[in-house]
């Protein structure tokens, strides 16, 4: 993303639109934020912890259709309702582990596991019908409040719509005078900040060496691996904060080989082939990404830069990447399916 032209060395320019800041909020399928699993980091969404390994999939898919309800409001919402027992049932005839009732489950269920039934007392369907619920809910309060009906925050709404109705919190301007209901609403929002949100800060992640060192759920901390925010190669390299400054950067920190002068984040591979250096389209950690201008979300001009930080067993990767509007490096995980829908426009200089 830095301008300039690949054979002469860049002019430096602010790194604006990249792919984390366009495209992150706009694609639900991508999830920003990873949990710590055997010296890695595996994919879920702000440090997601706690849920039950045979839910794990379930919640974090669940928890990626929209952004007001996360992985984390998915594993509270379901522990509050049934204290994760798929069998559940309630006196007033709630069932399954979402405690959907049959009445809203018949409008509402859905097959989440691909066997072409919806049942109720399936965990899979139920939790991916509860993710789907939640954010119809969302949308719906979301009108309320446009249309000045209720006020107060959506997510916290939509939860008091899944315990008591929309019609409620409609007719009450906001989330009920219920006991319950705001009992409800509240211990989701505390369990799913506290008992369901897993704090990196501190912790090392990643497959490479020297491991990546978090500040928080999604930010790197570059003073304690000792990258410098300064220029990369001087005042004709790269601008401390641009893609291209923490590609090279963190390269140098592994001890792959890197040059201060090549280019524009989108054409690093054409840089990468005057110099020599080995590329494809395979990642493998180490890696440093080149996305051609515009792809997943890039500048249009300049493209983007990234360093593969972890290549996971079902062909997703965990990247690290920079942009002068962010506070630090962040972490970010792309899909082998998002890769492959982009196969023809990025590539992995080794």
């Amino acid at each position: 993303m830095d301008s300039g032209d690949s054979s002469t060395g860049p002019v430096a320019v602010a790194c604006i639109a990249f792919i984390t800041v366009a495209a992150v909020f706009a694609a639900p399928f991508l999830t920003l934020g990873l949990a710590i699993a055997d010296g890695g980091v595996e994919p879920s969404s702000s440090g997601l912890t706690g849920v039950p390994d045979e839910y794990l999939a379930d919640v974090q898919r669940a928890g990626s259709i929209c952004a007001e309800v996360t992985p984390q409001i998915i594993a509270a919402q379901l522990d509050a309702e049934s204290g994760w027992n798929p069998t559940a049932t309630s006196s007033a005839g709630a069932q399954g582990i979402a405690q959907f009732m049959p009445g809203t489950w018949e409008a509402h269920g859905m097959d989440g596991d691909g066997d072409d039934k919806a049942d109720i007392l399936n965990a899979h369907d139920a939790i991916w019908s509860q993710g789907n619920y939640m954010c119809r809910l969302v949308e719906e309060v979301k009108a309320l409040k446009a249309n000045g009906t209720v006020s107060g925050d959506v997510t916290e709404l939509a939860l008091a719509a899944y315990n008591a109705g929309v019609g409620a919190v409609r007719d009450h301007g906001g989330i009920p005078p219920y006991q319950e209901t705001r009992r409800y609403v509240e211990r989701i929002i505390e369990w799913a900040r506290t008992k369901y949100t897993m704090s990196r800060g501190g912790m090392a992640v990643g497959q490479l060496s020297p491991k990546l060192v978090m500040l928080d759920d999604t930010q790197i901390d570059i003073a304690a691996m000792n990258i410098a925010a300064t220029w990369y190669g001087g005042p004709s390299g790269y601008t401390y904060k641009q893609c291209t400054w923490w590609a090279a950067s963190r390269r140098q920190n592994i001890g792959r080989p890197v040059d201060a002068h090549m280019g524009n984040g989108g054409y690093w591979v054409e840089s990468a082939r005057r110099l020599g250096y080995q590329y494809g389209k395979d990642p493998q950690p180490g890696d440093v990404m080149t996305i051609r201008p515009g792809t997943l979300g890039s500048d249009a001009t300049y493209g983007h830069v990234a360093v593969v930080e972890q290549v996971d067993a079902d062909g997703g990767i965990v990247i690290s990447e920079s942009g002068s509007i962010l506070p630090a490096p962040i972490l970010t995980r792309y899909s082998r399916t998002q890769l492959d829908a982009v196969r023809d426009n990025i590539w992995f200089i080794h």
